[in-house]
């Protein structure tokens, strides 16, 4: 039912809003379209290397990622990379990846040093991860961790299988999840630990909690959406509304942001970039991206509404999906002396750039083609739309809101400005020479990476400009004929180590041999002991549908038994209760163990005991914690509190009953037989409730009598209340202790007796 709703809703859109279109005669019809990924979240720093300048810039979320664009994370940054072609990146800190091929059906990157987790989340994209020890191939529905060094590799697969080709001895190497992983340095190749960094795996679990909080809140968006869109169907949810909108006779379902201002246009949050020659929008507006580099943006009714891309027919054509064409910004230019303008294109308008991006009405300008493009800004449906503002505040400001002119209008653009189709040299007169253009913002940049790292990237460019670059079908079938390697357990690999290569901006020319750049083993864990999340296992449930089962992570665990011939606490038991659940019963951690009496045979803390309850149910009952102790009885032979008793309840359930903290204990008058204050009474209350009757505080004590001779608090005493329930008895304070004289007694103290009223002796 709501695919139907959406079909009809879409193909009702196509011939109003004008998707039904003719390609441009300037490009062949089998001319691909360029696919753009999206920098989604960053935490710290992010850079992206600018070819024109030789230099790095700042990246902002909301930044696009395409073929050719290289980045790298700071020493402490962190960023969430997503394609439309079902390819998601995340990158660990002073990572460097860049990127070789972005189609509908493939992905080919390759990450020179730092750590990467790869998902592919197509049903038929495969992606290719390369580094200088070989490449990862990865099929639909796959995860895997990419750990580069400079002088090895590691590829752990945490979801399906993936396949590593080293180049060195052009065999194949196959990673499962729940298996080793595989270690490879230039000659050998090894099995690895099979273990992801612990922090690392953290923060992409919390990613992945992010992402499956979100995908619930999808609302009417998701219908709306193509699928390659739908991850932003939440944002549209929280900032906006669909409305049922009347426009070109009928009536279409468009969307309205609703946390703008009053008088809010398309364009005008954010700031333009130059990206490849083109100029493309960096939002400052949640919403943004998607909204503006697809689909429409079309103004009724003195408001603004976005008309998403739809499943569309083109004349002698199938059905289309062209839900996937991105646009850098769909405006055309104006400009007058000092001031450059965009104005907001119709759905039927035609769009020039340098590159074609694809998409309908979409036509490459060229330096032979550029003086042949004439364009009237008066046939412009939205001309009176312009944002218009001086030309010193174009790259320079993130919001243009606050610098437009105002004070224009619809005759004054017809009359007084030029069109173009493009920004060059005419629109800007600084153009050329302005490198603030290829900024994102205007934070200063502290620290870039060395100038060692350029290598790589001019590797990897010569690959792209000489046409080596494969395709799916080439890439799957030359794995496929590759034969499988034997994985030499007996060779010594030493884990990924990377260099730090992020320097102060003012040092990135200098000679390596004059800096300190430090090394560091890029996984915690190493390729020693099983430290860090076991990966993930697929295990279907009752639906047949596959979830994932995380083992326990290593921090948690606990040393065994003395049986197992290993120092530490006792294992777990489990007592299966009446629904035949088993609970774990945990013993005492190490920092809590005390010493026992002399007639037990193991040093530490007694294990908790079980005893079940009414309904059959196993319950732990703990000893006291260490800092609760205090002198034994002479019964017990040794120092140390009593051991907690146990009285059971009318339902069978066992309470415990701690003993008095030593630090509270105090002397008792001469007339108890223990020094130290009278342990709580219990008396039954109207109900039949057992309640406690505390006695008087420490500084209202009375002299203690002679018949006892032997200091100490007595232990806390029980009293079954009606119900079976036994209720702790807590002593007094250790502050409020006083000393004791010479023969056990406390010396008397008036003031105290008068305080309690007692009669003197």
């Amino acid at each position: 039912m709501k695919r139907t709703k959406y079909m009809t809703g879409l193909l009702m859109c196509l011939f109003s809003i004008g998707m039904m279109a003719v390609v441009s005669p300037s490009l062949a019809a089998d001319t691909p379209s360029v696919v753009v990924g999206r920098v989604y979240y960053i935490e710290g720093e992010l850079l992206r290397y600018v070819p024109e300048t030789n230099d790095w810039v700042a990246v902002v979320r909301d930044t696009p990622f395409g073929t050719e664009d290289t980045l790298f994370t700071g020493s402490r940054g962190l960023g969430e990379l997503i394609a439309p072609n079902g390819t998601w990146i995340r990158i660990g800190n002073s990572t460097q990846i860049q990127f070789i091929a972005l189609d509908m059906d493939f992905s080919e990157m390759d990450v020179a040093t730092g750590v990467a987790r790869i998902y592919n989340k197509s049903t038929n994209t495969i992606i290719k991860v390369t580094c200088p020890f070989g490449y990862v191939l990865a099929d639909p529905g796959t995860v895997f961790d990419f750990y580069v060094g400079e002088n090895s590799v590691e590829v752990l697969a945490l979801i399906g299988k993936v396949s590593f080709i080293h180049s060195a001895t052009n065999a194949r190497y196959d990673a499962l999840a729940g298996s080793p992983s595989i270690l490879v340095d230039q000659q050998q190749v090894t099995s690895g630990n099979g273990m992801p960094d612990p922090d690392w795996d953290r923060w992409n679990v919390r990613r992945e909690g992010f992402w499956a909080m979100k995908t619930r809140e999808t609302g009417r968006s998701a219908e709306y959406l193509p699928p390659n869109l739908r991850n932003d169907a939440y944002i549209l949810e929280e900032n906006g509304r669909w409305e049922n909108v009347y426009y070109e006779g009928e009536s279409r379902w468009l969307w309205q942001p609703t946390t703008v201002a009053v008088g809010w246009r398309p364009f005008s949050v954010g700031r333009w970039t130059d990206y490849y020659g083109d100029q493309c929008w960096v939002p400052a507006e949640p919403f943004g991206y998607t909204t503006h580099h697809y689909g429409n943006w079309v103004h009724v009714s003195n408001s603004w509404y976005w008309a998403p891309p739809v499943v569309g027919v083109r004349v002698g054509l199938p059905l289309l999906d062209v839900g996937f064409y991105w646009y850098p910004g769909r405006v055309s230019w104006i400009h007058r002396g000092a001031y450059v303008g965009w104005v907001p294109l119709a759905p039927r308008e035609m769009y020039y750039s340098h590159r074609y991006w694809g998409g309908p009405y979409a036509g490459v300008v060229t330096n032979a083609n550029i003086a042949q493009i004439n364009i009237n800004i008066g046939n412009y449906a939205y001309a009176n739309q312009a944002v218009v503002v001086n030309q010193d505040s174009f790259y320079s400001v993130n919001n243009y809101s606050n610098v437009q002119v105002t004070n224009i209008n619809n005759t004054t653009i017809v009359n007084d400005y030029s069109a173009a189709p493009v920004v060059n040299e005419t629109v800007v007169n600084n153009y050329t020479t302005n490198t603030q253009r290829y900024n994102y913002t205007n934070a200063t940049v502290a620290e870039k990476p060395h100038n060692a790292v350029v290598d790589r990237i001019q590797y990897n460019k010569t690959i792209i400009q000489e046409g080596r670059v494969e395709n799916a079908v080439v890439a799957q079938e030359r794995v496929k004929r590759t034969e499988a390697g034997r994985i030499n357990q007996g060779a010594r690999v030493e884990p990924p180590k990377s260099t730090n290569y992020i320097v102060p901006a003012s040092k990135v020319n200098q000679p390596k041999s004059e800096l300190k750049l430090q090394q560091r083993a890029i996984k915690s864990s190493g390729n020693g002991a099983r430290q860090g999340r076991q990966p993930q296992q697929q295990m279907p449930d009752q639906t047949g549908r596959t979830e994932r089962v995380s083992p326990a992570r290593p921090d948690q665990t606990e040393k065994t038994s003395p049986e197992r011939k290993q120092p530490g606490s006792q294992p777990q038991q489990q007592m299966p209760d009446q629904t035949g659940r088993t609970e774990r019963v945990s013993p005492a951690r190490p920092d809590q163990t005390e010493k026992t009496s002399p007639d037990r045979t193991q040093q530490g803390r007694q294990p908790q005991q079980e005893v079940p309850g009414q309904t059959g149910r196993t319950e732990r009952v703990s000893p006291p914690k260490p800092d609760q102790t205090q002198k034994a009885s002479p019964e017990r032979k040794q120092p140390g509190s009593q051991p907690q008793q146990q009285m059971p309840a009318q339902t069978g359930r066992t309470e415990r009953v701690s003993p008095p903290r030593p630090e509270q204990t105090e002397q008792v008058s001469p007339d108890r037989t223990q020094q130290g204050r009278q342990p709580q009474q219990e008396v039954p209350g109207q109900t039949g409730r057992t309640e406690r009757v505390s006695p008087p505080k420490p500084d209202q004590t009375q002299k203690a009598s002679p018949e006892h001779k032997q200091p100490g608090s007595q232990p806390q005493q029980q009293m079954p209340a009606q119900t079976g329930r036994t209720e702790r008895v807590s002593p007094a304070k250790p502050a409020q202790t006083e000393k004791a004289s010479p023969d056990g007694t406390v010396p008397e103290k008036p003031d105290a007796r008068k305080k309690n009223n007692q009669p003197e002796k």
